[in-house]
């Protein structure tokens, strides 16, 4: 059972239930007035607010698929070029979605900026429904280091090397793709969240969800190939490089909240989050030359992905002016 159903179904729907339940004795307008006390939440209102939010982030696993391809040529007693040697070399769980690398988790604090509408039902001095778009700004990264990507591959070489006639013998070797840093980053992430509520005299309590877009980046940062050929290691990618890919990803959201008017323009609101991300695949990909290689000139190209998504929990604190 994922965890957004079980938010769903023991959180949100019984809240809707509540608030939907006529059974329940909440006071009404007409009620408070009677004994004298103040009205603060209106019919129907536009706000606006600003406030924060405390964040916890699971950026989960990162599956990245690494494949690289190289090519070795020689120049023959005439001075023409000749492919000398060749290999490749992917991971062993690609075709299972990349290998997996476990991502911390991340405590932020987000600013939020917020936008809404309720009104009350035609009817009704309790139940209201209403809509809210939110921005939050995470700038939130999990960084693992000293990254380690199993790698499995053949190497084909002419034999003698010297020979661009000779034929071409195949080894099979392992190896890693060895990166100083992986880097996942949620950057940004907008909400729109339909809701439904029931006002009090101060207040009211809502619960909703909706759609999420999401600002993603991945970062592996001075990757190296490395391919252990009859028991030796040898540097294949050269120089180390640094990949980079971002996008917006959609998502969706679930939050159950309640709201206390200060006055009838004035009110704080307070809510608990969960919302999680699509799978989004980040690309990347190089060419590369290494001019160390004692077999020739070594030339080829580094392709690969990162797949993940993330999933967050927080609760805010909003101050809303009402129009």
């Amino acid at each position: 059972m994922s965890p957004l159903y079980k938010f769903t179904l023991f959180v949100i729907f019984p809240a809707i239930v509540f608030m939907l339940d006529t059974r329940f004795s909440i006071p009404t307008y007409a009620q408070s007035a009677s004994i004298g006390d103040q009205v603060c939440v209106p019919r129907s209102a536009c706000y606006i607010g600003l406030g924060g939010r405390l964040n916890s982030i699971n950026f989960g696993t990162q599956d990245v698929i690494a494949i690289g391809q190289s090519t070795i040529t020689r120049t023959d007693s005439t001075g023409n070029p000749y492919v000398a040697a060749e290999g490749y070399a992917q991971g062993p769980d690609d075709a299972n979605g990349g290998t997996p690398i476990y991502m911390d988790s991340v405590l932020t604090f987000s600013p939020s900026v917020e936008l809404g509408y309720f009104q009350h039902f035609a009817g009704s001095s309790s139940r209201l429904w209403g809509i809210k778009f939110t921005n939050d700004y995470f700038g939130a990264t999990s960084n693992i280091r000293d990254v380690r990507l199993p790698q499995v591959g053949e190497f084909s070489k002419r034999d003698p090397i010297e020979d661009p006639n000779a034929p071409f013998v195949t080894t099979e070797f392992t190896g890693n793709a060895v990166a100083v840093s992986a880097k996942t980053r949620m950057i940004d992430q907008i909400s729109l969240r339909p809701y439904l509520g029931r006002s009090f005299r101060r207040g009211f309590v809502y619960v909703g969800g909706g759609p999420t877009v999401s600002y993603m980046r991945t970062e592996i940062q001075d990757l190296v190939g490395f391919a252990d050929i009859n028991h030796r290691a040898t540097e294949i990618s050269g120089p180390p490089q640094d990949f980079m890919d971002s996008g917006w990803v959609w998502g969706g959201s679930a939050e159950v909240g309640v709201t206390y008017f200060l006055c009838r323009s004035w009110f704080l609101d307070c809510s608990y989050l969960f919302a999680i991300t699509g799978d989004r695949t980040f690309n990347f990909s190089s060419t590369f030359e290494n001019e160390n290689s004692p077999l020739g000139n070594l030339t080829g190209t580094l392709n690969g992905s990162s797949t993940w998504n993330a999933l967050s929990q927080s609760f805010g604190i909003t101050l809303c002016r009402a129009f």
